[in-house]
């Protein structure tokens, strides 16, 4: 949990576990940001919250594994400073020099997919690439009791301008003490560049002949179809294997197809 020092640093500004609600348009949690920073209440106890307690139980195993595999990390537990807004910075939970990148861990239960659990994390990772004036971040992410898997996710520039907006937006509303505007939802970033070859993935083999065979099952075909677009990494642009491929366009839609020949 935070030391006493860190959460002085952190006072008055906005981090990297604060910005989500604001990219989200999540009216209930910017509302209780927004006390909190007027200091009409305090805090938010955590302590009760058991994958944030589990999450912080396990970083330090997870960091020691990274340096295991990855070399030496410094900056564990720094508080950063963004280098031109006052306002804004971010704890990290260490720093990699041989990569040059925040270093963000996190501790999952592992029935989700890992697309769902990069997107939910985008704006933690692409703020402390922000303050930081870092192009990556390296999420270590603990699936279960699985060994801790690296996703890099690389920096999303128009992303990265949306949250110093809206991050501004809602400061100078704590200057004026005028509860703030609660905007739609800034869709998370895909950065989809990879082609995959799933053939040695028996769960995608397992789904791909099932769409395969009933193709003309509506229902079906649409729940194979479902599970399999779930299996797709978040940064992959085409997944192929056993008769199908899936391709992802530029708005992130995907579309499943027979492979040819």
């Amino acid at each position: 949990m935070l030391t006493a020092e860190q959460i002085a640093k952190r006072q008055g500004k906005l981090t990297a576990s604060r910005i989500p609600c604001l990219m989200r348009g999540q009216k209930e949690a910017i509302m209780r940001l927004y006390r909190e920073f007027i200091g009409n209440e305090p805090p938010e106890d955590l302590s009760h919250i058991w994958p944030v307690q589990l999450g912080a139980c396990t970083e330090k195993l997870n960091l020691d594994w990274f340096e295991r595999k990855h070399g030496v990390l410094t900056r564990r537990g720094e508080v950063a400073q963004h280098p031109t807004l006052p306002w804004a910075a971010a704890t990290l939970d260490a720093w990699s020099p041989s990569l040059n990148c925040p270093v963000e861990t996190k501790h999952v239960g592992g029935r989700e997919p890992l697309e769902v659990v990069i997107e939910r994390y985008q704006p933690q990772c692409q703020w402390q690439m922000e303050v930081t004036k870092a192009t990556r971040c390296a999420l270590s992410i603990i699936q279960g009791a699985d060994e801790p898997l690296i996703e890099f996710i690389n920096v999303a520039p128009d992303y990265a301008q949306e949250m110093i907006r809206r991050g501004a937006q809602f400061m100078e509303c704590i200057a004026r003490r005028t509860p703030p505007v609660v905007l739609d939802p800034a869709p998370a970033p895909v950065d989809a560049t990879r082609t995959v070859d799933m053939s040695g993935n028996n769960t995608w083999a397992n789904y791909a002949a099932v769409w395969l065979e009933h193709e003309g099952h509506v229902v079906v075909a649409k729940e194979a179809e479902k599970l399999l677009k779930e299996h797709v990494p978040a940064d992959a642009k085409v997944c192929l294997g056993h008769g199908v491929r899936i391709t992802r366009d530029r708005a992130g839609r995907l579309s499943l197809r027979k492979l040819e020949g």
